[in-house]
């Protein structure tokens, strides 16, 4: 089994010098090798992992280059087009990054007033929903790309920063200096991607990564592996992909 899966996305997924990865879309891809062929044979003799990043992650799928692909893919309409998606494997959702020193920023409604600077990347869906929800109250600092809103963070020239909790994990797991805060004020759900069957030469297979999903959400092991890598960042446990 072919998995496509990004080298340094940790704690989601990661690539050791070994070629091994680690982490948390790392592990689901595991338990679905276990699904197929058991739970007593290693996982990993049966998967060829494959790097990918955010954007050759539909391409592996569509050039038959990886048979499934854990990337953050939201389960939209204009992405299903493509490729098929499973169910969810995680929720995903806007929230706010800010100092790990910042103790007066713990929800949106403390940057809706507008007297907290907040930044996003320039014309991206962040700044248009934060926009959006706060009814343009809130003082928005666009800028064109992720490092530099996280070098405004740092230097005090933005006191929040927003983007999907799944990518504020990330930015989290690399940076001891911020912390994630507030709940999610948007949602998205991620589902695994898989090459859409062409001629009966998928059949089948997106169903049974689906009963993959549901075995590892019903035995717990989902949300074992929730706690062994996303807790850690966020703070937050959860039963299922859907909380």
């Amino acid at each position: 089994m072919r998995v496509g899966l990004r080298d340094t996305a940790a704690p989601f997924a990661t690539r050791a010098a070994s070629g091994k990865y680690d982490g948390f879309e790392a592990d689901i891809a595991r338990e679905i090798a276990r699904a197929i062929w058991g739970a007593n044979d290693d996982p990993d003799s049966h998967i060829e992992w494959v790097s990918i990043d955010m954007s050759t992650r539909v391409a592996a799928l569509t050039s038959n280059q990886a048979d499934l692909v854990l990337a953050a893919f939201a389960i939209d309409d204009d992405t299903a087009k493509v490729i098929d998606l499973t169910d969810t494997y995680y929720k995903d959702g806007q929230r706010l990054l800010v100092k790990k020193t910042n103790d007066d920023i713990k929800e949106l409604v403390d940057v809706a007033s507008g007297e907290d600077t907040v930044s996003a990347v320039k014309a991206s869906p962040w700044e248009a929903n934060i926009r959006r929800i706060t009814n343009d109250r809130a003082k928005v600092l666009p800028l064109d790309s992720i490092e530099f809103c996280m070098q405004a963070l740092a230097s005090g020239a933005a006191d929040a920063y927003t983007q999907d909790e799944a990518g504020l994990v990330s930015l989290a797991t690399k940076d001891a200096t911020v912390k994630i805060v507030g709940k999610q004020f948007t949602e998205d759900k991620l589902g695994i991607g898989i090459k859409k069957n062409v001629g009966a030469d998928r059949q089948g297979f997106k169903e049974f990564i689906n009963n993959a999903l549901l075995k590892i959400v019903a035995d717990r092991t989902w949300a074992k592996l929730f706690a062994k890598y996303i807790t850690p960042v966020t703070g937050d446990t959860k039963q299922l992909p859907t909380d």
